[in-house]
């Protein structure tokens, strides 16, 4: 009997990872979407925008599919999404548009659609050193007094915060989202006098420690609820089995004693007998 429940329990937690896998698969149809939406930007990158835009097509009826599943977004993630897409299929029909720019949209787009679908680790998070590497060569300019040089950095450093820019509006809180913005504003309306300025570095400094605060931060909780219930079921299962095979083992033994008594005191009454 032993052998048989070591057996069940090691095949129970073999199992828990595709039941786990399984049910979050169940609950989070947004897998199929961020797979359609990361082949796009790669048709992109290789500069293959027809069959691109032919992803995003097929997309579009799998989210209206999914919308008709009542999988539906909450009214300010749902702009979100809806700007983000719609300026990704206006740059790979614009004639006018660059690769870096159709590859940027596209890139922009990938993030947002990741960001409602996965629930531990967005993609986004993975962007903090090409957001972080500029802001810190602004930095090192603005110290240095080397206005041309922080130009540039600033100005790529708004290009790679705009593009995870969408993705963070849909993980992080408003309050956080809300002062980042600010810090950036007031940067960019006052980028002129940065360099001659120790108030205006400060905002920089002040804008690196929230950035790595977003960065840093766990985001959505983590506790994945299928996951939860499916390990809660799980044990639930191996405690039963181990109640019942201590209850059957107790059982026994006390059936096992009961007859020894019996035995003995057959014994002693024919001794007297």
């Amino acid at each position: 009997m032993r052998g048989v429940l070591i057996t069940l329990i090691v095949i129970l937690c073999i199992q828990i990872p595709n039941v786990a896998w399984a049910a979050e698969a169940e609950d989070n149809p947004w897998q199929k979407l961020s797979d359609l939406s990361y082949k796009a930007l790669q048709l992109t990158k290789s500069e293959e925008y027809s069959d691109a835009k032919e992803v995003l097509k097929y997309f579009e009826d799998q989210f209206m599919e999914l919308s008709g599943k009542n999988q539906k977004l909450s009214m300010q993630n749902l702009r979100i999404f809806t700007t983000s897409f719609d300026e990704s299929k206006k740059l790979l029909t614009s004639t006018s548009a660059s690769h870096e720019e159709r590859v940027d949209g596209i890139t922009e787009f990938h993030l947002v659609v990741d960001a409602v679908y996965s629930q531990h680790q967005p993609l986004w998070k993975s962007t903090q050193e090409q957001v972080m590497a500029p802001l810190e060569k602004m930095k090192n300019a603005a110290v240095s007094n080397e206005v041309q040089s922080f130009y540039a950095h600033f100005n790529q450093f708004l290009s790679e915060y705009e593009k995870v820019h969408p993705a963070l509006s849909i993980d992080l809180p408003e309050t956080v989202l809300g002062k980042l913005d600010s810090y950036i504003t007031y940067l960019d309306k006052n980028r002129s006098s940065i360099v001659t300025s120790d108030q205006q570095l400060q905002q920089i400094k002040a804008l690196k420690v929230s950035l790595n605060e977003a960065y840093n931060s766990s985001g959505k909780d983590e506790s994945d609820p299928s996951l939860i219930w499916v390990i809660l079921t799980i044990g639930g299962v191996i405690i039963s089995t181990l109640f019942y095979v201590g209850w059957r083992k107790y059982r026994g033994e006390k059936r096992e004693i009961r007859t020894v008594s019996k035995q003995s005191k057959q014994k002693e009454y024919n001794r007297f007998r």
